[in-house]
């Protein structure tokens, strides 16, 4: 009788100091800062872009010279679609250590003291598609969003698992190819930026990239550059997880040059324009930001 008595009252008090806890934990939780309201997340597209301004990609290709008239009618066509976008920022592939050379040549070029054609890498897609969208929408700059490093995805040498990353690496290689020739052989620009954009090449790339090499152990390095990669500290049982590192290291460091060019100029629509693999990376890293909403090129370019 004595526990029955005793379990009795223990139901009795239970109730009670569960909703105590229950309305410490909700306190608790009301303390953190609220989310970013969706209406007040800056806007952030990115163009993954193929480097038109490379000697290769035109040389012996006059389709895919981005100086002929009929590329110049499709640039003009996917600038304007872009403006829709309304960016009030665009950020282009140069360090921001080039932000002056990069003004200079914004504030001739805008002020029609300076073709395209003047430069011999006028092709490029910080060019054609960042100076000229930036003129048309009478911006004032265009801003460097790069951190370059010279490192080969090709590094790696005799590590476990070899075989599942080099099959995926070279399939990159030839999907690329295989790309760039329907594009010299007169695939439309906006075809091919489209083809390259798409969620599922993105995803892929990444996977490449950054997921299958933490498969890799006991490895090394062939030859990387000593100015980017510090052997010493190497640790070849993971080589996959320090080969990512590498790579990652990049674009955490172009996501920090990106958001802190948005918080000085407080920009609410950001276009970045850089090569294809930053087009896959960066997107993993603004969709866990709560200050950024992304907006796919596919909502624009068609």
């Amino acid at each position: 009788m004595k526990y029955i008595f005793l379990f009795f009252i223990f139901l009795c008090l239970r109730p009670e100091k569960t909703f105590s806890q229950n309305a410490k934990i909700q306190s608790l939780l009301k303390s953190f800062p609220s989310p970013t309201p969706v209406k007040e997340r800056t806007q952030i597209m990115f163009l993954g872009s193929s480097h038109f301004g490379q000697e290769q990609m035109y040389k012996n290709a006059p389709a895919a010279d981005l100086f002929s008239a009929v590329r110049q009618k499709e640039i003009a066509y996917i600038n304007a679609q872009l403006a829709a976008f309304k960016p009030d920022v665009i950020m282009v592939e140069e360090e921001p250590e080039q932000q002056y050379q990069l003004d200079s040549l914004y504030t001739l070029f805008k002020t029609a003291k300076l073709k395209l054609t003047d430069l011999s890498y006028g092709r490029a897609e910080q060019y054609q598609f960042g100076f000229n969208l930036a003129r048309a929408l009478k911006h004032q700059q265009v801003f460097a969003a790069d951190y370059y490093e010279s490192v080969s995805n090709r590094m790696l040498r005799s590590t476990d698992n070899m075989e599942t990353f080099q099959k995926g690496l070279d399939f990159f290689s030839v999907f690329g190819r295989k790309a760039d020739s329907l594009f010299k052989a007169g695939l439309s620009l906006k075809d091919y930026l489209l083809v390259i954009n798409t969620p599922q090449i993105l995803d892929w790339t990444y996977q490449v990239l950054f997921v299958t090499p933490l498969q890799l152990k006991n490895g090394e390095f062939a030859s990387p550059p000593p100015a980017y990669v510090d052997t010493a500290y190497i640790n070849k049982k993971y080589i996959g997880a320090e080969f990512v590192s590498v790579f990652l290291e990049r674009e955490l460091k172009i996501y920090s040059n990106i958001v802190t060019t948005q918080l000085r100029q407080k920009a609410k629509r950001i276009l970045v324009i850089m090569g294809h693999r930053h087009a896959a990376v960066l997107p993993k890293l603004f969709q866990n930001d709560p200050a950024y909403k992304i907006i796919r090129l596919s909502e624009y370019l068609k």
